[in-house]
């Protein structure tokens, strides 16, 4: 491991935070390839794994290869978490924010991939189906919270290896973050088979156009929660611009939030406007999933000592 005798801590050297930006932005595609697939309703474009039927190359349907796109992006993601998991362990073993979370994303990216078959050769029942989602939140949520944590220690060595959530934006955030969580995971418990409300995305959609393709009474728990995660999400982007000017990326992360959480409501209502199309379905993915990773950098950043410290010299 390299250090830094004047700067009293261990350096996290340029190629590590490289691998980990690389394999965060990965892990963001590959989710939001997955979410494509489910407000597509291309699940099963292709009816065997790995190939598509049979093939390495998919037929030319839309639906097989918007899976096949999905798996190849599987394909590129997990060596980069693998990687980050072997160099995290070998070179920062001492910096627990650094080794374990790459390592226990690693583990999860295999259960996403054993859901992920089981998905197309015999389908999923809809609390499997919630694990398999939450599943692939946490993995870019451990990828994510090495890689701030990386960037971070890399501007202060010394930074000390802990998180804290005594300071009330710290709290908040957090609790954006779980509600956020709930939000997302919990969309195919509440929604038939091929409504988009089953997809990656805010409850905001469903509110008009998916009324009878949601089920059951936890459909509006959801919408609730929906409404209390975004109001949240407002306070810690009015939180963070009150107490959090001089950290950029706190500032930053936070404000991407809440900028996001206005373009998932702006593409619900042009879909429930003009209908539902690739394009928009896409970016309603990726609108959703860019909160979540948002929310995660915010979080880590406002527990770590550097982002409380900067509180109390405000």
């Amino acid at each position: 491991m390299t250090t830094d005798a004047a700067m009293g801590g261990t350096v996290v050297r340029r190629g590590f935070y490289a691998l980990l930006s690389a394999a965060s932005a990965m892990t963001y595609l590959l989710i939001v390839m997955g979410g494509i697939v489910c407000v597509t309703g291309s699940g099963q474009g292709c009816p065997d794994w790995p190939r598509c039927y049979g093939q390495i190359i998919p037929p030319a349907n839309v639906g097989a290869i918007i899976e096949t796109t999905h798996r190849f992006f599987a394909v590129l993601t997990s060596p980069l978490i693998l990687a980050a998991a072997i160099v995290g362990v070998r070179r920062y073993r001492d910096i627990t924010w650094l080794s374990r979370p790459p390592a226990i994303a690693m583990g999860l990216v295999l259960a996403v991939v054993v859901f992920g078959a089981f998905a197309v050769l015999t389908g999923l029942p809809p609390a499997i189906a919630a694990v398999d989602v939450g599943s692939a939140l946490m993995v870019l949520a451990l990828v994510l919270a090495a890689w701030a944590v990386a960037g971070a220690r890399r501007h202060d060595p010394g930074l000390p290896d802990r998180l804290s959530f005594r300071d009330p934006f710290a709290r908040l955030a957090l609790g954006a973050l779980v509600a956020t969580f709930l939000v997302l995971v919990s969309g195919v418990l509440v929604a038939d088979v091929g409504s988009i409300a089953r997809c990656l995305g805010w409850p905001l959609y469903g509110l008009v156009a998916e009324a009878a393709e949601v089920s059951g009474a936890l459909a509006p728990a959801r919408r609730v929660l929906g409404g209390v995660a975004a109001v949240l999400i407002a306070a810690l982007v009015i939180r963070a611009w009150r107490a959090h000017r001089g950290h950029a990326a706190i500032l930053g992360a936070a404000t991407g939030a809440g900028l996001l959480v206005l373009a998932e409501a702006t593409v619900g209502l042009v879909m429930h406007a003009l209908g539902f199309n690739m394009l928009l379905g896409g970016m309603y993915v990726a609108a959703a999933v860019g909160i979540w990773g948002l929310l995660v950098v915010t979080t880590i950043l406002a527990a770590l000592p550097s982002g409380q410290k900067q509180i109390i010299e405000a």
